[in-house]
């Protein structure tokens, strides 16, 4: 066959579709065109051609060659057959002249290098790239952009991060060159990874965005996977997870086997993390074979150690019993594991031997073999610097949990605060109020191993210190000022758009109903995610609070009534240790759950006994049940205390949930609760008028009347009611207003805590959109609703609208921690403005205007310890 001009016009479109299957991993399309294409070029009688037909059909023959091999390797996973595609690629470019065939070999050998990178060798794939650059000009700018891209991979693999950024940027450089939009974004999200392997992990998710932008129908699961590994990261499990489940089997279906392995291995880390063992143990067996399967040694190596620390990990808790003689024998095992990730080397910054050695450590100190996880720590680098910060830390927390061991305490504590500064410099990047908390989960090991080394001292005093060691490096905000975000804020007003007309639908409509608040759902995840993007500029975190400091600060102000109370469950226990400024002294409480059931009967009974609809009847049933509950739980939780003055309660879930102001010998008396022991409270008296904003949202039945009551005690009070109560109004009050009053209703989400809402009149106003607005000192009442409530996160961090007005400087949030009626709310709230007005004092106030109230109130103030100095 003579071939004319357009019959190669016609080819070359071929080539360039199939070529396109390709980069959008299709490798099975990508085969079949490839194959009808060498088939149709094979039809041609080499002797018929000439001149620029024949260099155009040879060119076609090499290319398409390059093209099916890289296909057929995704396929297939046979590398050698896949090589000897290649050779024939190489064959037909010695029909080309100089220049060209000098191109084709160089990008065969970039090919060779790729392949060679997925089989686990990306020292000999540095090289072949190396000498594809050499002789490469910009004439070719897509082969140029795929080099630097494989080459990127090859460096970072090698662990040097740096340099696979600087590629990764002439990758983006020569594809926008080339048109190539699906290039861009492969390398745009590529650079998100790379970022988040130098620890940029809200830089690297707005790359990672930019490129869906540019390829919104990529759906290879690469994005996916990539996200994950950075959300991973970031401490935000379960939505990796996610990612990951939705990814593995996108992969499967694209063909690419290295990547679905890795896919596999990230999710049983996730798993792992999560505390679902035997999941996380299996999805690591199955990494294991499939980078066995795919000749990739070090991967392999590490997905067989993960196993070895998903089966770690319950004998760890106490959750499994093995004898010791089969711990010993995990323990040698990870040691040959060991010297198997030592001959493999490192790959994407972790090294399989490295990692092999923290688990044979672990195993020998549960083993009681001391010297041997000495021994075996011992040969790792120190501080495992350029390792990743999950394994940094695990280092950190096996050399105190050694150091306890041998009774020296003072080397396990240096362990610990380096640990826990590690993680602190990591949340400080972070810019959302959900990524700083979600950053806890990495330290749930350490913490845990600081708290059990203080219990085994029967100090109280290092108890104490050890639970807020871990609370304050995770308290406060990530960012001081709001993100510039408007497309988040135009999401917002969607989203309250929806939940408005949602709120005026009756039961019959209740299908549209929820159709409305689905749709409202997926816009706040979307806000969510972009959340995560914004960087964080707070500065430092919190300097821990000390039992000693504590006591100094309660001895100086003469104050030999208060109390501290601090909470903390271990190991299914309730234990407190109790300061004052004499003493520092530990109580027992018995079984948690056994509060965890008081404190949702008295949820219940507050939500029976403020219902109206209820006849009265039963609303008396649930009184009285109420007024028991509310005594066993004092006696329970306040008694042992023998709290006869002020009282600090410092707390997590359950005990957040308690409404420690109704409790019946609380009355009168000042309380306040908190996640943690905060600083920076000083009681200044007031010393001019302050600002205060008052507003009642819809459906509020004496709203309107309790907001213009409470405005009456401050001189030049805003009331907003009715149609002027929206959120723009009420989101700016909060940033500048003393006082800010709000008689709304309200929502605690338990499953999405930063969406925790209260009900204005243009829709709910959102936690999240509250997120780096810097607030005043102010006190903050949210009269008439449930959003006192929190979400205790993975970590131990809590999440709510009340933790985040505290976490962005409000001095005090008054809030309700059950069902408030509100008839109930329109009586206190005016008597509590009174007492604040003239006292400048939260809990103080909210104490006095529940005094001779008859029936329980459910209100808490949230606030912490005054006097402690900021730092």
């Amino acid at each position: 066959m003579v071939g004319s001009r357009s019959d190669f016009e016609s080819l070359t479109e071929r080539f360039e579709r199939a070529r396109e299957w390709n980069a959008r991993a299709r490798p099975r399309r990508a085969r079949r065109e490839f194959q009808a294409l060498l088939r149709d070029l094979d039809s041609y009688d080499e002797t018929d051609l000439t001149g620029a037909g024949r260099q155009t059909w040879a060119w076609l023959i090499a290319r398409s060659w390059m093209g099916l091999a890289q296909a057929d390797l995704a396929c297939t996973g046979d590398l050698p057959a896949a090589l000897g595609l290649l050779d024939r690629a190489l064959g037909a470019a010695q029909l080309l002249d100089g220049i060209e065939r000098q191109r084709i070999e160089a990008v065969t050998a970039g090919q060779r290098g790729s392949f060679l990178l997925g089989a686990g060798e990306p020292a000999e794939a540095v090289r072949l790239f190396d000498r594809v650059l050499a002789v490469s000009d910009d004439s070719e700018p897509r082969d140029l952009a795929i080099t630097y891209l494989n080459r990127a991979f090859a460096l970072s693999d090698l662990g040097d991060v740096e340099g696979a950024v600087a590629d990764n940027l002439a990758a983006v450089q020569h594809a926008e060159a080339a048109g190539a939009p699906v290039l861009v974004a492969f390398a745009r999200h590529n650079s998100g990874y790379y970022l988040s392997m130098l620890g940029d992990a809200p830089a690297a998710l707005a790359e990672m965005a930019a490129a869906r932008e540019l390829a919104p129908d990529q759906d290879d699961g690469i994005p996916l996977q990539g996200r994950a590994e950075v959300l991973y990261g970031v401490g935000l499990l379960d939505e990796a997870e996610s990612l990951l489940d939705t990814a593995i089997p996108q992969l499967l279906k694209a063909g690419l086997r290295t990547d679905r392995a890795i896919a596999e291995y990230s999710r049983a880390r996730c798993l792992l993390a999560l505390l679902r063992f035997d999941e996380a143990s299996a999805f690591a067996a199955r990494a294991r074979t499939h980078f066995m399967a795919a000749g990739y040694e070090q991967w392999a190596v590490l997905a067989g150690v993960l196993e070895l620390e998903a089966a770690l990990a319950p004998v760890r808790r106490g959750a499994q019993t093995l004898t010791n003689r089969a711990i010993r024998r995990r323990a040698v095992k990870a040691l040959e594991a060991a010297r198997e990730g030592d001959a493999a080397g490192p790959v994407l910054g972790q090294h399989p031997g490295h990692a092999a050695r923290l688990v044979a450590a672990q195993w020998s100190l549960i083993a009681g073999d001391l010297d041997s996880a000495r021994e075996t720590l011992a040969e790792l680098p120190r501080g495992l610097t350029s390792a990743p910060l999950t394994m940094r830390i695990q280092h950190y927390t096996v050399q105190a949990e050694l150091a306890f061991a041998t009774r020296d305490r003072a080397r396990g504590l240096r362990a610990v605060r380096a640990g826990l500064g590690l993680l602190a410099d990591h949340r400080s990047r972070l810019g959302s109020v959900e990524s700083v908390t979600a950053a806890a989960a990495h330290a749930v090991d350490l913490t845990r191993i600081d708290v059990e080394a203080a219990v085994r001292t029967g100090r109280p005093a290092a108890l104490f210190d050890a639970l807020e060691r871990g609370r304050a490096t995770f308290a406060g905000t990530g960012r001081v000022t709001p993100p510039d975000d408007p497309g988040a804020a135009a999401l917002l007003t969607e989203a309250r758009g929806l939940l408005a007309k949602a709120r005026l639908l009756d039961a019959a409509a209740a299908r549209e109903r929820e159709r409305l608040t689905r749709r409202a759902r997926r816009i706040q995840d979307e806000v969510r995610e972009r959340s995560w993007r914004h960087a964080g500029n707070a500065g430092a975190v919190q300097r821990p609070a000390t039992a000693r400091e504590l006591q100094h600060v309660l001895a100086e102000r003469g104050d030999d009534t208060s109390v501290v109370a601090n909470f903390v469950v271990i190991d299914g226990l309730l234990r407190c240790v109790r300061v004052d400024a004499q003493t520092v002294t530990t109580i027992d409480f018995g079984p948690a759950e056994d509060v965890t059931e008081r404190v949702r009967r008295l949820g219940a009974d507050f939500a029976m006994a403020a219902n109206d609809l209820i006849p009265a009847p039963l609303r008396a049933a649930a009184s009285s049940s109420l007024a028991r509950n509310l005594k066993v739980l004092d006696d329970i939780l306040l008694a042992p205390l023998r709290a006869d003055g002020d009282l600090y309660v410092v707390a997590r879930e359950p005990l957040l949930s308690v409404p420690w102001t109704a409790l019946p010998s609380r009355s009168g008396l000042r309380t306040a609760v908190n996640s943690y022991v905060a600083r920076g409270r000083t009681h200044a008296r007031p010393t001019g008028e302050r600002r205060l904003l008052a507003a009642a949202g819809p459906g509020v039945k004496h709203g309107a009347a309790e907001a213009h009551a409470v405005g009456e005690h401050w001189p030049g009070a805003t009331v907003l009611t009715g149609d002027d109560a929206v959120t723009e109004q009420v989101r700016k009050a909060l940033a500048t207003h003393d006082v800010v009053h709000l008689a709304t209703h309200g929502q605690h989400d338990a499953d999405n805590p930063l969406f925790a809402s209260i009900d204005l009149a243009d829709g709910p106003l959102f936690a999240h959109e509250l997120d780096g607005t810097p607030l005043p000192g102010s006190v903050v009442i949210l009269s008439s609703c449930e959003v006192g409530g929190s979400t205790q996160v993975l970590g131990g961090e809590v999440l709510g609208l009340t933790s985040v007005l505290l976490r962005l400087g409000a001095r005090a949030v008054i809030a309700s921690v059950a069902k408030l009626s509100d008839e109930l709310a329109a009586r206190v709230m005016p008597r509590l403005h009174a007492h604040l007005r003239e006292t400048d004092d939260p809990e103080a106030a909210l104490a006095a205007a529940l005094t001779d109230v008859a029936e329980p109130v459910p209100l808490v103030c949230f606030s912490s310890v005054e006097g402690l100095a900021a730092g």
